[in-house]
């Protein structure tokens, strides 16, 4: 399976993993208990073969420290989880009613089959002749069961009670969002882009990334690209590749020949635009970049960008106002007439209503998390603690 696929599906069997109930009871295979509250080895063994499983599919083998680093890791997760069942305990709000119960169970259905869904075409993408026999035993024993997603609604159900009972109605102000969406997303990328123009083209222009933040020095173009006749394509194509030796002055005119095949095209263009049509529509008419439609076919380019031909690059930059357009560039794509068409504001990238719906929702459950783990902290020492890292193993049988 690939790594994508692999990180998609772990990442959602790690929280199912990690959602354990508590038993009431002492087990003879305890492998942590706080006060009362017992989470037994297999459950807690689960959780760590899933975040070691993680690590393997994003490529990342652990040494001996960094193993005993997540096994800790795990143990603090159950720890807090206890603790936060203990209190909830304390307050008698642990039971669930039947009404209540029905609508979590529906949830859980609902969030299984999807899931289900999802990492079973994953499955199938990178082994076509699995059958549902096989993907379902694969999913069950990776801990990806209707039972498992269940457990997960009741926790999220506790934790909000918990978040009720101790703190109310937890609210989002616009100041915290931006902060949140400054120190998770904008500063990151920032860090890594800035002063970074060719890593920033090869990940987010080439690769297909997200970044959520824009280096200053960036404007918008388009360009309308005509094909040469192929031997003249073919010829250019091999001086700008070293294959053949011209002089400048023959290079010169070789371009100027390109550009005299092209006119008729380029003056009826530069006449239209003359005319009133729109940047677009000579797009439409004329260009054979047509991978996407003009409205939407702008790119980025700055004054370090490595990406553009050298002579298309210097014609961009030299057009001084948004709106300005070129006279003919040749390169051994073909002749282009550019349009600068505005400039690309630096700084954090503004979201659409869709995002900011998706960060507000991510700001606020960190706003809770971030609130529980001031209550775990707070009545920690309330309760004794008992853990057994050393029944937990982390397998090297998958490497």
């Amino acid at each position: 399976m690939r790594k994508s696929a692999w990180i998609s599906l772990l990442c959602c069997l790690l929280m199912l993993c990690c959602a354990g109930c508590g038993a009431a009871a002492a087990q003879p295979d305890t492998a942590v208990r706080v006060g009362g509250i017992v989470y037994d080895l297999q459950t807690v063994q689960s959780s760590l073969t899933a975040n070691s499983m993680l690590c393997e599919a994003s490529g990342t083998s652990l040494n001996d420290e960094q193993k005993q680093k997540l096994i800790d890791n795990v143990l603090e997760h159950f720890i807090g989880l206890g603790v936060l069942e203990n209190l909830l305990r304390e307050a008698g709000q642990t039971d669930i009613d039947e009404q209540t119960q029905l609508l979590l169970d529906e949830q859980a259905r609902q969030a299984y089959e999807a899931a289900r869904q999802q990492m079973s075409a994953a499955i199938r993408e990178e082994s076509p002749d699995a059958s549902d026999e096989q993907i379902g035993a694969f999913l069950s024993d990776m801990g990806c069961t209707l039972d498992a997603y269940r457990q997960e609604q009741e926790l999220i159900l506790k934790k909000q009670r918990l978040l009720n009972l101790y703190y109310g109605e937890i609210t989002l102000s616009d100041e915290e969002l931006s902060e949140y969406y400054e120190q998770q997303y904008v500063s990151v990328c920032r860090e890594r882009y800035q002063g970074n123009i060719p890593l920033f083209e090869q990940e987010i222009l080439m690769g297909g990334g997200i970044s959520y933040y824009i280096p200053q020095g960036y404007r918008r173009i388009k360009h309308i690209v005509m094909a040469l006749p192929q031997d003249m394509a073919d010829r250019l194509s091999a001086l700008q590749s070293g294959s053949s030796a011209i002089s400048q002055d023959e290079w010169q005119a070789l371009l100027d020949a390109a550009g005299e095949v092209m006119k008729p095209k380029t003056d009826a263009i530069y006449q239209a635009l003359e005319n009133g049509e729109n940047f677009e529509s000579q797009m439409r008419l004329y260009s054979c970049d047509t991978g996407v439609a003009p409205e939407d076919a702008d790119y980025l380019l700055h004054a370090d960008s490595v990406l553009w031909d050298a002579v298309f690059l210097e014609a961009a930059l030299a057009l001084e106002h948004p709106g300005d357009v070129s006279q003919p560039v040749v390169t051994a794509s073909g002749i282009h007439i550019i349009l600068y068409a505005g400039d690309e504001p630096a700084g954090p990238l503004a979201l659409t209503e869709e995002q900011q719906d998706l960060l507000r929702q991510a700001a606020l459950s960190d706003k809770q998390a971030q609130a529980l783990e001031a209550l775990v902290s707070q009545h920690r020492s309330d309760y004794e603690i008992e853990t057994h890292p050393e029944w937990l193993t982390i397998s090297n049988e998958s490497r």
